[in-house]
């Protein structure tokens, strides 16, 4: 079958923690998990309709460095929500970080920063009813 997508894979320190993360915050569902029985090193999650995989950083890669988990503000992972102010308050509760409390923007949708526990900037946004 040929595969033609595009989805970000966030290295993780805490894989298990993070994956947990999202599945409470996000209602994330696991399409894929290697290996299939032990402790993860890979799990792909879907989120609504697209999907973020999640990876164990701390052992070298193919490409023979270690992926270190995020520790800055490079790249944003967008995810749009139904319910807002739900996900940024099961954020809050998972104790994750919320440097930017949901806001208006002026082209109508409302926006909200939310840290993952890898320290990943996430977008979260709800689109006008």
């Amino acid at each position: 079958m040929l595969r033609r997508e595009v989805f970000p894979i966030i290295n993780c320190s805490g894989l298990a923690r993070t994956v947990a993360f999202y599945e409470r915050v996000f209602s994330a569902t696991e399409l894929y998990r290697f290996p299939e029985e032990g402790e993860a090193v890979y799990v792909t999650l879907r989120i609504g309709d697209g999907q973020l995989a999640l990876g164990s950083g701390t052992e070298p890669a193919l490409y023979g460095a270690t992926p270190r988990p995020a520790t800055g503000h490079a790249v944003d992972v967008c995810l749009y929500v139904d319910d807002l102010p739900a996900v940024v308050s099961a954020a809050r509760e998972a104790g994750a970080e919320v440097p930017l409390q949901p806001a208006p923007m002026p082209w109508g949708e409302t926006v909200a920063y939310v840290r993952d526990p890898e320290g990943t900037m996430l977008l979260v946004i709800q689109a006008p009813a």
